[in-house]
């Protein structure tokens, strides 16, 4: 006889399950209510076949012969045994620590041991035991061991690789790791970058062209020579240098040199036009002069 449960597991996928599918409505009910009896203990009081049927009738709310029929409709899905109403798979849906009544004691004592385990003192290394020892890590020596230090073993041991790139512990010991001889100089801090940083920067007064600069730039256009790019580089510093307001302010000078060689030929072109313009200019003037006063 199993013990009643004030209730019993239930699964969310029920909802989707293929055998319930096949059940009218009411009969998913009739299915839920023998779940609820098989719980609450009926199903399992040893009551004579007949007998069992009538009792489930009355708390289905049914007559013997339509409680039959609905048993009948259940066991063809393989929800029930037809004979005795026993949920099929009541056993491997329910867990034994549900019907286990000793289960709240034992969790009561399981909580009481690890209270007292906190509670209780580190090993005593004072009495005539012997202590458990190990090797330091840090001096070489036998020292006793004691639970926290085997619970934060690899605390301990990263602690020790952080101690080794320094070169010593805060006790001027040196570990026994491989670590070097002297104490080199910490890295320092580098400040974050200031509100006129993220602005931009003038050139450089003195500025020459960068040896990576230079190369990128025969690279990206094959058709100046070393000369040509010595040449802009000239021109750029010029131009920037003479160059006032925010616009001479920037933030990439490297990529503000790309942009620059790859107009290279826009800039070639404008100047050319400039020229032949002023050209026309000189010419006319000269014309002028010469044919001032003749009709032609």
């Amino acid at each position: 006889m199993s013990k009643q449960l004030p209730w019993f597991r239930v699964y969310t996928r029920m909802v989707d399950d293929d055998k319930l599918k096949l059940l009218a409505f009411e009969d998913r009910w009739h299915f839920v209510a023998l779940l609820c009896l098989k719980g609450e203990g009926l199903l399992d009081k040893g009551d004579a076949p007949g007998l069992l049927m009538r009792k489930v009738a009355v708390k289905l709310g049914l007559d013997v012969r339509s409680l039959e029929e609905v048993a009948r409709r259940l066991a063809e899905v393989g929800l029930v045994d037809q004979a005795t109403l026993q949920p099929v798979k009541w056993d491997g849906l329910q867990m034994r620590s549900d019907t286990d009544t000793t289960a709240a004691e034992r969790k009561k004592r399981q909580r009481a041991r690890e209270k007292a385990a906190k509670a209780a003192p580190s090993n005593d290394v004072t009495g005539d035991s012997v202590p458990d020892t190990d090797a330091s890590r840090v001096t070489g020596t036998d020292v006793t061991r004691t639970d926290t230090d085997i619970d934060t073993d690899t605390k301990v041991e990263r602690t020790e690789v952080e101690l080794d790139s320094v070169g010593r512990n805060a006790a001027g010991v040196t570990p026994d790791v491989a670590a070097p001889s002297a104490s080199p100089d910490p890295e320092p801090q580098r400040p974050p970058p200031s509100a006129d940083k993220a602005k931009g920067t003038r050139l450089p007064l003195g500025w020459v062209l960068p040896k990576r600069w230079g190369d990128w730039a025969l690279q990206e256009r094959q058709d100046l020579t070393a000369e040509d790019v010595r040449s802009e580089a000239e021109c750029f510093a010029d131009h920037w240098h003479s160059k006032a307001g925010a616009d001479a302010r920037k933030v990439d000078w490297e990529a503000t040199w790309r942009n620059w060689v790859r107009r290279v030929d826009r800039r070639r072109a404008s100047g050319s036009a400039g020229s032949a313009q002023q050209g026309v200019g000189k010419f006319a003037g000269a014309a002028a002069a010469i044919y001032d006063g003749v009709v032609l």
